[in-house]
């Protein structure tokens, strides 16, 4: 952008290039929330994802080891099942519902916190369950009952120097509810955790998937 342009072509003071910064990062800070707003837009309107066969376990794996190497000050932990657990999905939509619920953990917590990230299928074999939680202070219990209203931040909620536009949560929530699953949580003091529920793509559904790709195909001509 323009702040990239004046950074090449012109010469700052020290104190120039701590101000070019500033307005680097609410730059950004501003696009993201703009992107934001235009995701919630799209999900209020009712646009329904657009589904493929997610692996949760190789996503939970990359976006981990993304935190992990942002913030190497908090203790990770992953637990995953020795068997794939796959959903039917917008991937770009799950990832960002993973990733916000892993910086909401690395926000609003201090250094040496230690989050933990599960997986695993539920006894029914119907829903993938997906927890992440932490052992930091707790969020206020005066809070919780609107963790997922829209612009409601929890900066004096829980402890953290970063501050949050108060949509990550309302996100996650949005998107989970239009993949047809839940959210919920529970906080106390040294223990937050939040799951999340999404329905199991089955072997059912897969080959229904894979019928319906297939109808309009013109049939070989035998030999």
């Amino acid at each position: 952008g323009y702040s990239d342009l004046l950074k090449w072509t012109e010469d700052f003071t020290p104190n120039g290039e701590k101000s070019l910064a500033r307005i680097d990062s609410q730059s950004q800070r501003m696009s993201g929330l703009v992107e934001d707003l235009l995701l919630l837009a799209r999900l209020d309107e009712g646009r329904p994802p657009e589904k493929e066969a997610v692996d949760l376990t190789e996503l939970m794996v990359e976006n981990v080891s993304d935190l992990q190497g942002a913030a190497p000050d908090h203790e990770w932990e992953l637990a995953l099942p020795e068997e794939p657990v796959t959903i039917r999905a917008d991937r770009r939509q799950i990832q960002q519902v993973l990733l916000n619920l892993l910086s909401n953990a690395r926000k609003h917590t201090d250094p040496g916190t230690r989050v933990s990230t599960g997986l695993y299928a539920s006894a029914n074999h119907r829903d993938a369950i997906l927890r992440v939680a932490d052992d930091g202070p707790g969020i206020d219990p005066e809070f919780q009952d609107k963790i997922f209203a829209r612009f409601a931040r929890a900066d004096q909620a829980r402890s953290g120097e970063v501050g949050t536009s108060g949509l990550g949560l309302p996100i996650v929530k949005a998107i989970v509810e239009a993949h047809g699953g839940t959210v919920s949580f529970t906080s106390r003091p040294g223990n937050t955790e939040f799951e999340v529920r999404l329905p199991l793509l089955l072997e059912a559904d897969d080959s229904d998937e894979n019928d319906t790709a297939t109808s309009g195909m013109r049939p070989s001509p035998e030999d």
